[in-house]
Order: structure tokens, then C-alpha cells, then sequence
């Protein structure tokens, strides 16, 4: 029997303030930073402490841990899309790292469009809407930060191209064992719906269309949706919460689309999906479009009492 390995410790947080000179601001964003610390990693140490403690760990995967620190902060907001991280070496001590596992950390964002590095200016976070938006890490973290509906909506759109032709194919290649997910998926979105649990009624509308993906039996869709499941369970919620009618109303098009698919009605499972999801499209284009225009009046806004000011 051989002795187990101690789990190596990932590298502390980088709790700065949104200046990089202190720690970072309270509410929500604070209440954010606190969940995450539940991770397990403690204070920070000095520039070379953490990766000496990380001696089986390679710079690599230590960078990737820190990568991923970073993304927690910039979601949690301590670093918003625009605003400059602090220094290198400022970062890199805070952080517990080195500075070159600190720029292989950056560079690994920088690949994912998360950040974008300025010459003579320093490190700086891009809006979301230009991260990487196949990367499901980058996706998620996308989907928790956008206050609007542009994800949710172009995700939906995604879903309506592709879906009608999964629904197709899961008609004719559909197993028993497809039908028992989709049955227990709208079993579990109606007793949710009737205690009001919005957390399983969402999972489980997202399981039914998952069951779907694995009956029509294509390994590139299964990999492509996979890869966006968590911003579309993320997106779903928010949905669900702004319209009860359209959340309701899902039950009965995935009960409809179940029995088509059971049926092998191949051109009836695709229309059924192509109605479902138009409905969806077009209340995500609403808010979509609501969300840019408050964004908007709220620009100029901030242009007109910068220039009283001066």
C-alpha cells in the first residue's frame, strides 16, 4: 500500500482592490470573493513560497490554477471589463507566484480574449462579449457576469438552428433508454414547477433537451453543446425568473415533442422544437434589445455629467 500524496494547494487569491493598491470593495462582489475562498486556498505568501510549496506541481498547471484565479476575481469584480490589473510585480506577490508563471497565467487569458495586454500601459480585461465562446470555463464565467440578454439570446439562436435537426434525428434513432431520460426530465420540470423550485425546473429543462442531444446520436453536436451546458443552465434560470408564462408553457412543447419522438415523427419532432425555441428567441431578442437600450441611456448619461463637470 502506498502512501497517498498531500493535494497540492493552488496559489492564493489575488485580493486587490479595483486600483491594485489594497483589498477589494464590499457587497456583492465582496460576498462573491468570500464564496470563493471556500476553495481552500489561504493568504498569500512570498513571491516563491507557493510554488515551493508546489514542488510536484508543474509551472504549467500551476499557471492554469492561477488563470483561474484571476477569472474568479475579474467575475467576482474586483477587476471589471476594462479596468487595468495591478502590476506584474504586484500581482505575482499577492498571488504567491512567481512573475513568469504569473505571464503564463496572462498569456493563457490573453488566448482566451479574457484580457489584452497594452504596451507601456499594462494588463487590462476585455468586455465579455469578445472571450473565447467555445472555451466552457471562459463561457460560464461569461454568463454569471453579463447583466444583459445578448448571451442568452444568441445562445438561443444557436439552439433553434441546431436543434430542430436534433430533434429529427433523435425521431429515428431514439433507444428506450432516450425516452426514460425525457420522461424523467418532464416529470422532474413539473413537480419543480409546482413547488416553484426554479433551480430543478431549469436543470431539468436543460436535461430534457441533453437527452435529445445523446438519442439523435451525433458526437460533434453532443461536443459543441456540452461546451456551452453550463452558460445555457446559467441563461435558462434567468429566463425561467422573467417569464413564468413561456417557463410553463415548455412543459407542454417538451411533452409534445416527446411523444413525436416516440413516435419516430421525424418532421413533427422538428417543427414542434422549431416553435418552441422561435417563442424563446423571441423574448431573449426582447429583453436583448431593452437591456443595450438601458446600457445606452445610461452611457449618455454618464457623458452628460462628465461634461457638466467640466
Amino acid at each position: 500500500m502506498t502512501d497517498r500524496k498531500p493535494r497540492p494547494r493552488k496559489p492564493a487569491r489575488i485580493t486587490t482592490g479595483r486600483d491594485g493598491r489594497g483589498p477589494g470593495g464590499d457587497g456583492a462582489a465582496g460576498d462573491a470573493r468570500s464564496a470563493r475562498s471556500s476553495r481552500g486556498v489561504r493568504g498569500a505568501g512570498h513571491a516563491g513560497g507557493a510554488e515551493g510549496e508546489l514542488a510536484g506541481v508543474s509551472r504549467s498547471g500551476l499557471a492554469d490554477q492561477l488563470a483561474e484565479r484571476l477569472l474568479d476575481e475579474i467575475v467576482a469584480g474586483v477587476y471589471p471589463p476594462d479596468s487595468r490589473l495591478p502590476p506584474e510585480p504586484v500581482l505575482a506577490e499577492r498571488a504567491g507566484v512567481s512573475r513568469l508563471t504569473l505571464r503564463e497565467a496572462i498569456k493563457d487569458l490573453r488566448q482566451r480574449g479574457v484580457l489584452r495586454v497594452q504596451q507601456g500601459r499594462g494588463t487590462f480585461v476585455n468586455q465579455p462579449d469578445t472571450w473565447a465562446p467555445f472555451d466552457s470555463t471562459v463561457l460560464n464565467a461569461r454568463a454569471l457576469l453579463e447583466s444583459g440578454y445578448e448571451l442568452a439570446h444568441e445562445l438561443t439562436e444557436l439552439r433553434r438552428i441546431v436543434e430542430r435537426g436534433i430533434a429529427e434525428l433523435a425521431a429515428v434513432r431514439r433507444t428506450d433508454e432516450d425516452l426514460d431520460r425525457m420522461e424523467a426530465a418532464v416529470a422532474t420540470m413539473r413537480e419543480a414547477w409546482a413547488a416553484q423550485d426554479l433551480d430543478t425546473f431549469s436543470s431539468a429543462d436543460v436535461d430534457f433537451h441533453d437527452a435529445l442531444l445523446r438519442a439523435a446520436g451525433n458526437a460533434f453536436a453532443l461536443t459543441l453543446f456540452h461546451s456551452v451546458d453550463g452558460a445555457l443552465r446559467s441563461v435558462r434560470r434567468r429566463t425561467v425568473e422573467e417569464n413564468a408564462e413561456l417557463a410553463e408553457r415548455a412543459i407542454d412543447y417538451h411533452a409534445k415533442i416527446m411523444s413525436a419522438v416516440r413516435r419516430k415523427a421525424r418532421r413533427s419532432a422538428g417543427a414542434l422544437m422549431d416553435e418552441h425555441l422561435q417563442e424563446t428567441e423571441d423574448f431573449t431578442a426582447a429583453l436583448a434589445a431593452a437591456s443595450s437600450a438601458a446600457a445606452a441611456t445610461r452611457a449618455e448619461e454618464d457623458d452628460a455629467r462628465t461634461r457638466r463637470r467640466a
